[in-house]
């Protein structure tokens, strides 16, 4: 965990400030969307024999917040959840790892519900698989204007949602719209991870709304697949950097290089481009894999980190995302845990060995 628990109801308001070392000169980042309970059968265990399931939270906006923590900069994380015990615990595991959780909107049972994942978790020749229960759920029947984005949006440097959360309803999509809409009218960086998941909506609908809200983001997360898929963007990895960068009018565009080998080891290199023009790449990276959920919400989480802290800076910022990303495959659960100082140490050695605590 990076910080300590709190309660999530009577949490006072994040000011920007932080409790941990050195990260109160670092600016907060408000990140929107959703986050549900995660179960696990251990062992690599089928669904339907377990006996047991590992209880966690997950969630790509909530996860990039826990990261952001780790990495020291403010981080606050807004949603909307029932008032029901398993509301509380997604909000706990956020107040667990220091996350300002003061922005959640709060419903009655009735007014919807937690959403649920279950995890099997395979190895080769079997393949991992998740199975959503997240029908009916808050934040999914939330209404526009439910949120007061100009006072959650105020002093942030950064505001970070992605696909998933644009396709969970047509409210909380206008609702997240509104979010951009703030950002930039009150000079607030916003990033986008162009996430799709098959499972929520179909690609013609992703497409629109995809097409509709890159033109206003500063910082695209993406990956090949996904600009040729949404944007016919088509090349190697550094041309469809450029032309991403050049058609899409953002300020810096990243993407990840995957080689697998086999299920548990993987092979990472992660590029980005900016405004200079001048192609930023990681060294490639062999990493163990634990756990492969979340390992792009770190690296979104680490990217931020750099470029707020250096938007000139994109090789320290790809590369610090990229150890971020490399060290929150070796870890179960949705979230990355380690401090700046090992993700900082993780930068310039292999990832194996360097978290002593």
């Amino acid at each position: 965990m990076c910080a300590h628990p709190a309660d999530p109801e009577t949490a006072p308001v994040n000011d920007g400030a932080s409790d941990l070392p050195g990260a109160a000169k670092r600016p907060r980042v408000v990140t929107f969307g959703e986050a549900m309970i995660r179960l696990t059968p251990p062992g690599n265990e089928r669904l339907d024999r377990a006996t047991t399931l590992t209880v966690t939270a997950g969630g790509a906006e909530l996860n990039t917040a826990v990261a952001l923590r780790c990495l020291d900069l403010p981080a606050s994380w807004v949603s909307a959840l029932p008032l029901t015990g398993a509301g509380r615990l997604i909000a706990r595991h956020a107040m667990a790892n220091g996350v300002d959780v003061s922005g959640i909107h709060w419903v009655p049972e009735e007014q919807g519900r937690a959403g649920i994942y279950f995890l099997e978790e395979g190895v080769d020749p079997r393949p991992s698989a998740v199975t959503y229960d997240r029908k009916d759920t808050a934040i999914s029947r939330i209404q526009p204007g439910t949120f007061d984005w100009p006072r959650l949006l105020a002093g942030a440097g950064a505001l970070h949602v992605s696909g998933i959360t644009l396709a969970i309803s047509d409210s909380a999509r206008v609702e997240a719209m509104e979010a951009v809409r703030v950002a930039n009218a009150q000079g607030v960086l916003v990033s986008f991870d162009l996430n799709y998941r098959s499972k929520l909506w179909s690609e013609s609908a992703a497409r629109k709304a995809f097409v509709a809200i890159v033109p206003q983001v500063d910082v695209l997360f993406a990956s090949r697949g996904g600009l040729r898929t949404f944007f016919a963007i088509e090349g190697s990895h550094e041309d469809v950097l450029r032309t991403a960068l050049e058609r899409l009018g953002v300020a810096a565009v990243t993407i990840t290089r995957k080689r697998a080998k086999g299920s548990m080891r993987l092979r990472l290199q992660s590029l980005a481009l900016g405004k200079s023009g001048l192609l930023a790449m990681s060294d490639w990276r062999d990493v163990e894999v634990v756990d492969r959920l979340g390992g792009g919400d770190a690296f979104a989480a680490g990217f931020l980190a750099g470029y707020l802290e250096n938007p000139l800076g994109l090789t320290r910022a790809v590369t610090l995302a990229a150890t971020a990303s490399a060290l929150k495959h070796t870890m179960p659960g949705d979230f990355l845990s380690a401090t700046r100082a090992e993700i900082e140490a993780a930068m310039n050695v292999g990832a194996a060995g360097v978290l002593q605590r």
